[in-house]
């Protein structure tokens, strides 16, 4: 595959590259009523788990992120490589949703 080739990249190949990384906190981002961008924090800890075909996000002790199909999951990672951003259909609020996932360490442990 060449530099400038227009083939376009799965977004399973992230999903299942960051699968288990511990977490060091969670936000979701949405627009507010008045067009802003907003971001409200989940929690902190936590892991990613994409095993299986799902994606789960874990923040604390409560998952904030659940996804039964990784492929229905858009999923990419942050230019500083410290965390990953994760858009689909989430059924632990029941409607589409952002939520990003900053890492503990931006380095694989």
């Amino acid at each position: 595959m060449g530099w400038f080739s227009r083939k376009k990249k799965t977004d399973n190949g992230v999903a299942e590259r960051v699968d288990g990384r511990e977490l060091l906190y969670v936000v979701r981002r949405y627009i507010d009523d008045d067009g802003n961008p907003k971001e409200d924090g989940l929690g902190h800890g936590g892991r990613i788990d994409t095993a299986n075909g799902h994606v789960i996000i874990t923040c604390g002790d409560k998952e904030v992120f659940v996804n039964g199909d990784i492929t229905a999951v858009t999923c990419s990672e942050l230019m500083s490589l410290g965390g990953a951003i994760f858009t689909g259909h989430n059924e632990v609020i029941g409607k589409e949703d952002t939520v990003v996932a900053y890492y503990q360490s931006r380095f694989r442990q």
